[in-house]
């Protein structure tokens, strides 16, 4: 880690001689101010420890959370230790999972993306939860009461996954009372050129689509909306929101063969405008079983096909069904279906 101090700037020497100026027009109590506002000079050390403590913060949100407790409180209590919302003139935070409203720089908008508000694109990151934080600075600039940092940091998610890397930028200072404080927060995924999918990706994709369709009909018998479950199913795994184009042909369509639009797949799923739409999914069925033939992926791209076996719920036999999908993945690096096409076995 590179450590960088003393670089001086116009900034910084225009501080500098106005400081010297009003040292030597000064009265007798004016250097005891001077000599006060030297106690706010940032440190490294100080810096290194207020970026462990953050990351400690963000794991307590989780843990409060998943144990049933005020994670709002926690999630605000760190909000007002670490960043200067209520000292500074402006926050600059960017974070890493914001896209729709980039920039948070009020309070109220840091919260919700730690744990969901009133931003529709929030999950509630501090939530999701993590059980570790781990810093490597590329460097720290401290110039007096000022600092910046860059670097990569690490989180570990509670379900045992691998740790996912972010890259970030923070600028710190401190406020009249000699507390750091962030002032700026920039954080971005790594780049990547092609976003490219994995195997294991294609595979929990597939047991994720089929546990959607058991559960859109699981919601129908039990008298839900499951109209609801079968957009968010359609949104979850389609890109019609994201692609100029899905290619979809239903396993039991006909007359209406292709369905390119959202409407067309929600009502070939649960019922709607097109007369020969029963609802696949509220069948129901209790079970989707993949067996690929094969998968081919070529960067951000993927292609399986297979048969898959559809488990009705009044104990008939699994129905056998062949298919091909094609995936990609969007700008948010989430995986999408672009093409579907679902055929009854030849002979049936």
């Amino acid at each position: 880690m590179k450590k960088i101090k003393g670089i001086s700037s116009i900034l910084g020497a225009a501080f500098l001689a106005m400081t010297l100026v009003a040292c030597s027009e000064s009265t007798t109590t004016e250097p005891v101010a001077v000599a006060a506002e030297s106690t706010h000079v940032i440190t490294e050390t100080e810096v290194l420890e207020f970026q462990q403590s953050w990351g400690e913060g963000i794991v307590h949100i989780g843990e409060v959370f998943t144990s049933g407790g005020d994670y709002e409180t926690a999630a605000s209590e760190h909000i007002n230790r670490f960043y200067g919302y209520e000292d500074m003139n402006t926050v600059l935070f960017k974070p890493t999972l914001a896209k729709e409203v980039r920039h948070r720089d009020t309070f109220e908008s840091a919260m919700s993306y730690f744990i969901g508000g009133d931003i529709s694109e929030d999950k509630g990151f501090a939530i999701t939860p993590w059980t570790n934080v781990r810093w490597e600075n590329e460097g720290v600039i401290i110039e007096g009461n000022q600092a910046v940092t860059m670097g990569v940091y690490y989180f570990t998610p509670g379900n045992g996954g691998e740790p996912v890397e972010v890259e970030y930028t923070f600028a710190y200072t401190k406020n009249n009372d000699g507390e750091l404080k962030i002032v700026l927060h920039s954080s971005h995924l790594p780049f990547s050129a092609t976003k490219a999918i994995t195997e294991e990706e294609v595979l929990e994709f597939q047991q994720s689509w089929g546990e959607g369709i058991v559960h859109i009909g699981e919601v129908f018998t039990s008298g839900g909306d499951y109209e609801a479950a079968a957009t968010e199913h359609i949104n979850r795994f389609y890109g019609y929101d994201d692609m100029e184009t899905v290619l979809f042909k239903p396993t039991l369509a006909k007359e209406v063969r292709h369905r390119g639009t959202f409407e067309s797949a929600l009502s070939y799923f649960v019922g709607g405008d097109i007369a020969e739409d029963k609802g696949f999914a509220i069948t129901p069925w209790t079970d989707v079983r993949w067996e690929n033939e094969g998968v081919q992926i070529e960067g951000n791209k993927a292609v399986t096909m297979g048969v898959y076996y559809f488990t009705p719920a009044n104990g008939g036999e699994p129905v056998e069904v062949e298919y091909t999908f094609a995936f990609t993945k969007n700008n948010d690096g989430d995986l999408k279906i672009t093409l579907h096409s679902s055929h009854l076995p030849f002979g049936n």
